[in-house]
């Protein structure tokens, strides 16, 4: 069965040696006229006016966190509001100290492990060890869910994200049991190929390493 396209961006799978994915959230700021909608499991940097935006996802040295949240004084509600997303809009010049990111930090001694679905270029056992990109994609407004997926696979030590596994499979050939090749119902599909599921960490963030060739 062929893999359905439908990246969520970055969701958090465990700590570095299997244990629960238990974290402390940071703050950020953005710009009120920031105009770019950032969702939640995008990766967010810091923009040249200190202030975070959502991050091209092609540079490990000025990637910031995980986007997880934003609180605001709402423009259209009159009121304090918690979203899963940043709209891009509705918050007055006046209110901008209100915007207040909620950012998953990656600077953690213990470093996470996330999924992330790749695109029709897909993922194969071959790329475990290799550096990529995270394009951004098309976020839902509806639940402020991330668009974001795996991209340009190589070994360029810039790259924010180092592929350690396969979602999908056995173990012993780089998989962690997710989405299962030759059955049906919702965790079904291709392990490896177009749109198949890979089990990420962070690169070295602020230095890279070289991915595996």
């Amino acid at each position: 069965m062929a893999n359905v396209f439908a990246p969520y961006g970055l969701l958090p799978m465990e700590g570095a040696y299997g244990s629960p994915p238990t974290y402390e959230l940071t703050q950020g700021n953005i710009l009120y006229s920031n105009t770019t909608a950032i969702f939640r499991g995008d990766l967010v940097e810091v923009g040249a006016d200190g202030y975070l935006i959502q991050s091209p996802g092609a540079a490990v040295a000025q990637v910031r966190g995980v986007f997880m949240g934003v609180e605001y004084l709402s423009t259209a509600e009159g009121k304090m509001v918690s979203r899963a997303y940043w709209p891009g809009t509705d918050v007055a010049s006046t209110a901008q100290d209100t915007i207040v990111a909620k950012i998953l930090p990656l600077n953690l001694g213990s470093p996470l492990k996330f999924i992330v679905q790749s695109d029709v270029t897909g993922v194969t056992f071959a790329d475990i060890g290799e550096n990529a990109a995270l394009t951004a994609g098309t976020g839902n407004t509806l639940n402020g869910q991330s668009g974001a997926f795996l991209s340009g696979i190589t070994t360029t030590a810039a790259l924010p994200l180092k592929i350690i596994g396969l979602y999908g499979g056995k173990p012993g050939a780089g998989g962690r049991m997710g989405i299962q090749p030759g059955t049906t119902g919702p965790y079904s599909g291709s392990a490896t190929g177009a749109y198949a599921w890979a089990i990420v960490s962070i690169n070295s963030t602020g230095t890279g390493t070289v991915g595996l060739a």
